[in-house]
């Protein structure tokens, strides 16, 4: 619209200076311009015409972590002796991938000449996101006119989907994670408190006895956290599955503000989930079979987790993964039932070992925790600091009688679970 209003500007303004003080080169600029847009308009439709497009999405992987760089490149050729003068170029950009360059360019193409032109994308946080050439075609110099010259190409050819994925951090393997949190009772104070019972795990608590690592055991069973304890290698004495899995629950609320933040609502689901794959994926490591608790289409989903090709498969799982904001917290936040009794050699038996994951820690959350507590569960958990997020949770005050790990949205992980 600019483009039109600055040419009709310039035509009544030469019209003007013609009629009062023009002269015969005042006529031939006003000829100029009335012809002008027409003679832009053959150029452009030739250019198009010569114009060959073709877009290369190919990556590695569908599949990127959080961090990763992908390309995209565009080859453009003109097959005629004539210039191309404007050929613009306009890629996708989606909301958890950041380009590292301009995403909208504009550039020429002399006689028979051939270009690349590359934009890199560095994956910002996880989801779906789609990469690749929005559009690109002939403009002509009064901007009147566009040709698009990918028409004839597919979408599939000049765009792909990928998914971002949560990264995998390394995590050292951490006893207090891995092994049983059991409620002791101080013989001085007579106060409950949560402590590794690493003895009764090695030498025999009911559905925790291990034994020496023979040949032919699966090495995901080989528990490194005893093996280095003992400098023998052990693996559980009954690989059926006595040893009661650890639970693993997500709490689906993201935010207890009525309208959150969009950007900050990012930042905390993608912390709090790497932090879970994290830790997922270091118990695996050590040997440690898991149940994980998801809320999924509204109701509570269980996975569970005995080796790496299955962290892999819930890190996949947890990339499209919807949290659920105060204005839909209808649901409990934690799945109370069914994970308050376990089975053991075919008997049910009260209590368990859970975890718990919040990035949204509050007076409501931590009821829930008490309740699970009151059925005998011993419960760790995993807390993700507020920092000005929700102001009105932060001025609550809660010490939970349970082991505790506090991360904030930009802390490095690796150096909080030690």
């Amino acid at each position: 619209m600019r483009s039109y209003l600055t040419y009709f500007f310039m035509l009544v303004s030469m019209i003007l200076y013609t009629y009062f003080f023009g002269d015969e080169t005042s006529v031939l600029v006003i000829y100029m311009l009335i012809l002008s847009p027409l003679l832009f308009l053959v150029v452009a439709l030739l250019s198009r015409k010569n114009l060959e497009v073709s877009v290369d999405t190919r990556v590695d992987s569908p599949r990127i972590e959080k961090d990763d760089v992908v390309r995209v490149k565009v080859f453009l050729r003109n097959k005629s002796i004539f210039p191309i003068p404007i050929v613009f170029i306009s890629f996708f950009i989606p909301s958890n991938m950041m380009p590292l360059s301009s995403p909208r360019l504009i550039v020429s193409l002399g006689p028979l000449k051939t270009r690349d032109v590359v934009l890199e994308y560095r994956a910002k946080y996880r989801g779906k996101a789609r990469i690749g050439v929005y559009e690109a075609g002939i403009k002509d110099f009064l901007g009147f006119f566009r040709f698009s010259a990918i028409k004839k190409l597919d979408e599939s050819e000049r765009s792909r989907d990928i998914i971002v994925l949560n990264r995998i951090v390394d995590l050292q393997i951490n006893s207090a994670l891995v092994l049983n949190s059991v409620q002791v009772e101080s013989s001085e104070t007579g106060e409950i408190s949560n402590n590794l019972n690493f003895m009764n795990c090695l030498y025999g608590e009911p559905g925790h006895e291990f034994r020496e690592y023979q040949p032919g055991d699966s090495l995901h069973k080989i528990h490194w956290k005893l093996s280095a304890k003992s400098e023998v290698l052990m693996v559980r004495k009954d690989e059926g599955g006595s040893f009661a899995k650890k639970e693993l629950m997500l709490d689906p609320l993201i935010s207890t503000e009525q309208k959150p933040v969009p950007q900050k609502t990012v930042q905390r689901e993608d912390k709090i989930l790497e932090a879970l794959i994290s830790i997922i994926n270091m118990m695996i490591k050590a040997g440690r079979d898991l149940e994980l608790w998801l809320f999924e289409k509204g109701e509570w989903m269980k996975y569970s987790i005995k080796d790496r090709d299955e962290v892999i498969k819930i890190q996949h799982r947890l990339a499209v993964y919807r949290f659920i904001n105060a204005a839909d917290n209808q649901v409990s936040r934690l799945p109370l039932q069914g994970i308050t009794a376990k089975e053991v050699r075919g008997y049910r038996i009260a209590g368990g070992d859970a975890m718990v994951f919040t990035a949204s820690p509050d007076r409501q959350i931590m009821q829930l925790v008490e309740q699970m507590q009151d059925l005998n569960m011993a419960i760790d958990l995993v807390l993700l600091k507020n920092n000005g997020f929700n102001e009105s949770v932060n001025s609550e005050t809660w010490q939970p009688k349970t082991n505790t790990w506090t991360i904030g949205v930009a802390d490095d992980i690796s150096k909080v679970f030690i």
